[in-house]
Protein backbone atom coordinates (compact mmCIF):
# COMPACT_ATOMS: atom_id res chain seq x y z
CA UNK A 1 0.00 0.00 0.00
CA UNK A 2 1.21 3.49 -0.99
CA UNK A 3 1.95 5.79 2.00
CA UNK A 4 -0.30 8.75 1.08
CA UNK A 5 1.10 11.98 1.18
CA UNK A 6 -1.37 14.21 0.75
CA UNK A 7 -3.30 12.84 3.34
CA UNK A 8 -0.47 13.65 5.90
CA UNK A 9 -0.73 16.78 5.01
CA UNK A 10 -4.02 17.54 5.32
CA UNK A 11 -4.20 18.29 1.38
CA UNK A 12 -6.40 17.15 -1.36
CA UNK A 13 -5.06 15.04 -3.56
CA UNK A 14 -4.62 16.61 -6.64
CA UNK A 15 -1.70 17.68 -8.90
CA UNK A 16 -1.66 21.35 -8.37
CA UNK A 17 -0.50 22.39 -4.73
CA UNK A 18 0.27 25.85 -3.10
CA UNK A 19 4.08 25.25 -1.82
CA UNK A 20 4.02 27.57 0.52
CA UNK A 21 1.03 26.00 2.14
CA UNK A 22 2.58 22.83 2.34
CA UNK A 23 5.88 24.35 3.63
CA UNK A 24 3.68 25.81 6.56
CA UNK A 25 2.53 22.43 7.14
CA UNK A 26 5.28 20.36 6.92
CA UNK A 27 6.89 23.04 9.64
CA UNK A 28 3.75 22.71 12.06
CA UNK A 29 3.95 18.77 11.80
CA UNK A 30 7.58 18.35 11.90
CA UNK A 31 7.07 20.94 15.32
CA UNK A 32 4.82 18.22 16.88
CA UNK A 33 6.40 15.03 15.76
CA UNK A 34 10.05 15.73 16.20
CA UNK A 35 12.26 13.34 18.01
CA UNK A 36 13.89 15.74 20.37
CA UNK A 37 9.92 16.40 21.47
CA UNK A 38 9.63 12.50 22.45
CA UNK A 39 13.47 12.29 25.20
CA UNK A 40 11.62 11.12 27.83
CA UNK A 41 8.52 9.11 26.60
CA UNK A 42 8.20 5.88 25.91
CA UNK A 43 10.61 3.65 23.52
CA UNK A 44 7.35 3.16 21.59
CA UNK A 45 6.40 6.41 22.08
CA UNK A 46 10.20 7.71 20.32
CA UNK A 47 10.46 5.07 17.24
CA UNK A 48 6.16 6.31 16.00
CA UNK A 49 7.91 9.73 16.46
CA UNK A 50 10.95 9.02 14.47
CA UNK A 51 8.58 7.01 12.07
CA UNK A 52 6.53 10.13 11.84
CA UNK A 53 9.42 12.89 11.06
CA UNK A 54 10.91 10.53 8.24
CA UNK A 55 7.64 9.76 6.65
CA UNK A 56 7.16 13.63 6.58
CA UNK A 57 10.34 14.88 5.35
CA UNK A 58 9.92 12.39 2.71
CA UNK A 59 6.50 13.19 1.95
CA UNK A 60 7.76 16.69 1.46
CA UNK A 61 10.37 15.84 -0.82
CA UNK A 62 7.73 14.06 -2.84
CA UNK A 63 5.34 16.70 -2.97
CA UNK A 64 7.36 19.77 -3.40
CA UNK A 65 8.57 17.89 -6.84
CA UNK A 66 6.20 18.24 -9.23
CA UNK A 67 7.23 14.92 -10.97
CA UNK A 68 7.36 13.21 -7.94
CA UNK A 69 4.22 14.47 -6.96
CA UNK A 70 2.60 13.24 -10.42
CA UNK A 71 4.09 9.75 -9.77
CA UNK A 72 2.55 9.80 -6.16
CA UNK A 73 -0.68 10.73 -7.64
CA UNK A 74 -1.04 8.32 -10.51
CA UNK A 75 0.79 5.70 -7.89
CA UNK A 76 -2.13 6.63 -5.51
CA UNK A 77 -4.73 5.69 -8.44
CA UNK A 78 -2.73 2.44 -8.91
CA UNK A 79 -1.26 3.85 -12.02
CA UNK A 80 2.25 2.60 -12.44
CA UNK A 81 5.63 4.64 -13.19
CA UNK A 82 8.38 2.09 -12.98
CA UNK A 83 10.91 3.30 -14.87
CA UNK A 84 12.47 -0.25 -15.22
CA UNK A 85 8.95 -1.68 -16.54
CA UNK A 86 7.40 1.10 -18.06
CA UNK A 87 9.70 1.50 -20.80
CA UNK A 88 7.36 2.68 -23.85
CA UNK A 89 7.42 6.01 -24.83
CA UNK A 90 6.12 8.33 -27.43
CA UNK A 91 7.68 8.34 -30.93
CA UNK A 92 7.70 11.64 -31.72
CA UNK A 93 9.21 12.46 -28.02
CA UNK A 94 12.26 10.02 -29.04
CA UNK A 95 12.88 11.67 -32.07
CA UNK A 96 13.14 14.67 -30.25
CA UNK A 97 15.75 13.08 -27.75
CA UNK A 98 17.99 12.02 -30.41
CA UNK A 99 18.13 15.59 -32.00
CA UNK A 100 18.94 17.21 -28.37
CA UNK A 101 21.22 15.13 -28.06
CA UNK A 102 23.27 15.20 -31.13
CA UNK A 103 22.82 19.49 -30.83
CA UNK A 104 24.62 18.55 -27.30
CA UNK A 105 27.13 16.55 -28.80
CA UNK A 106 28.06 19.42 -31.62
CA UNK A 107 28.09 22.01 -28.76
CA UNK A 108 30.27 20.62 -26.72
CA UNK A 109 32.49 23.36 -25.10
CA UNK A 110 30.17 25.97 -26.67
CA UNK A 111 28.57 27.46 -23.02
CA UNK A 112 26.55 30.15 -25.69
CA UNK A 113 25.39 26.89 -27.51
CA UNK A 114 24.74 24.28 -24.71
CA UNK A 115 22.63 27.17 -22.96
CA UNK A 116 20.36 27.80 -25.85
CA UNK A 117 19.68 24.42 -25.59
CA UNK A 118 19.02 23.77 -21.97
CA UNK A 119 16.62 26.73 -22.26
CA UNK A 120 14.67 25.04 -25.33
CA UNK A 121 14.24 21.64 -23.20
CA UNK A 122 13.34 23.75 -19.85
CA UNK A 123 10.82 25.40 -22.06
CA UNK A 124 9.70 21.72 -22.99
CA UNK A 125 9.38 21.05 -19.51
CA UNK A 126 7.26 23.46 -18.81
CA UNK A 127 5.24 22.89 -21.34
CA UNK A 128 4.92 19.51 -20.47
CA UNK A 129 4.16 20.29 -16.87
CA UNK A 130 1.29 22.24 -17.74
CA UNK A 131 0.01 19.19 -19.82
CA UNK A 132 0.22 17.08 -16.95
CA UNK A 133 -1.25 19.20 -14.68
CA UNK A 134 -4.36 19.16 -16.93
CA UNK A 135 -4.55 15.59 -17.77
CA UNK A 136 -4.08 15.01 -13.65
CA UNK A 137 -6.93 17.45 -13.46
CA UNK A 138 -9.40 15.49 -15.80
CA UNK A 139 -8.22 12.15 -14.06
CA UNK A 140 -10.31 9.32 -16.36
CA UNK A 141 -8.49 6.62 -17.84
CA UNK A 142 -7.71 8.36 -20.87
CA UNK A 143 -6.10 11.23 -19.24
CA UNK A 144 -3.92 9.38 -16.36
CA UNK A 145 -2.15 6.96 -19.25
CA UNK A 146 -1.36 10.58 -20.85
CA UNK A 147 -0.10 11.61 -17.54
CA UNK A 148 1.51 8.37 -17.09
CA UNK A 149 3.79 9.22 -20.46
CA UNK A 150 4.29 13.18 -19.61
CA UNK A 151 5.68 11.77 -16.29
CA UNK A 152 7.85 9.48 -18.25
CA UNK A 153 8.93 12.33 -20.43
CA UNK A 154 9.55 14.74 -17.59
CA UNK A 155 11.61 12.39 -15.83
CA UNK A 156 13.69 12.23 -19.28
CA UNK A 157 13.89 16.25 -19.11
CA UNK A 158 14.92 16.54 -15.16
CA UNK A 159 18.14 13.98 -15.99
CA UNK A 160 18.74 15.41 -19.70
CA UNK A 161 18.80 18.93 -17.74
CA UNK A 162 21.28 18.21 -15.19
CA UNK A 163 23.29 16.56 -18.17
CA UNK A 164 23.36 19.99 -19.88
CA UNK A 165 24.17 21.79 -16.23
CA UNK A 166 27.09 19.76 -15.96
CA UNK A 167 28.27 20.31 -19.26
CA UNK A 168 27.90 24.10 -18.85
CA UNK A 169 30.03 24.00 -15.91
CA UNK A 170 32.75 21.72 -17.18
CA UNK A 171 33.56 24.04 -19.87
CA UNK A 172 36.75 25.45 -19.22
Amino acid sequence: MVRNYFELFGLPAQFDIDPGDLAARHRERIRIWHPDRYAQATSEERRRAVAMSADLNDGMKVLRDPVARARHLLALRGVSTDEETDTVMDGDFLMEQMAWRERLEEGAGRVGEVTALADEVAASRKGKEARLAAALRRGDAAALDEARGLVRELQFLERFLKELDDAVTEVP
